[in-house]
C-alpha cells in the first residue's frame, strides 16, 4: 500500500496526542504518514538510524536484541502503542530491531517535526512532554518485566 495521508482526528486516537486540538496536530498530521507492512517484515534494525517516531494502529510490533548469541524478545507493541520515542534523544539510533507480528499498519511521525512541536513553548507541548516521559517510563518498566522473563523458560521446580 502506497503511503496514505494522516488527519488530526488519526493522531488524536493516541494517548500522545488525546485531546489535543486539530489546529495545533495539522503540521503533525501534515508531516506523518500511514502505510502497512507485511507480517516479518524488519522497521528497523538496532543500531541503525532512525528518523520517524511511529503509532501502531493494527498488527503487533515485536523489539529484541540480540544478546550471548540469541535474540531476546524486549517488548511487544500492539494497537494504540507508540514506538521510536528514543529517536528524540541525541545519536537517533533505534535501541532494538523492530519486527511486524502479522500485517501491520502504523503512522510515521518524522522525528524532527515532533522535536520542533515539543520545543515551542505552548501548553501542547507541556502536555506532550509530561505524555512522552509517561509513555518512556512505561515502556522501560514492561522492558524490565519482559527482561525478568527471560532464562525462566523451561524451569522446572519441585512441587
Amino acid at each position: 500500500m502506497a503511503d496514505e495521508p494522516v488527519s488530526a482526528a488519526d493522531l488524536q486516537r493516541f494517548r500522545l496526542f488525546a485531546g489535543q486540538a486539530d489546529a495545533d496536530l495539522g503540521g503533525l498530521a501534515g508531516s506523518a504518514r500511514r502505510f502497512r507492512l507485511p507480517d516479518r517484515e524488519v522497521l528497523v534494525h538496532r543500531g541503525e538510524p532512525s528518523t520517524d517516531v511511529w503509532l501502531v494502529l493494527s498488527g503487533r510490533i515485536a523489539l529484541s536484541m540480540e544478546h550471548e548469541g540469541r535474540s531476546v524478545l524486549v517488548m511487544t507493541l500492539g494497537p494504540g502503542d507508540m514506538l521510536g520515542w528514543s529517536t528524540l534523544r541525541d545519536d537517533p539510533s533505534a535501541l532494538t530491531t523492530a519486527r511486524c507480528v502479522g500485517a501491520t499498519e502504523l503512522i510515521a511521525i518524522p522525528a524532527d517535526r515532533l522535536r520542533d512541536a515539543l520545543a515551542d513553548c505552548t501548553p501542547m507541548a507541556h502536555t506532550l512532554v509530561r505524555r512522552l516521559l509517561g509513555i518512556a517510563a512505561a515502556d522501560l518498566e514492561a522492558t524490565r518485566v519482559q527482561l525478568l522473563r527471560v532464562g525462566r523458560e523451561g524451569v522446572i521446580s519441585a512441587g
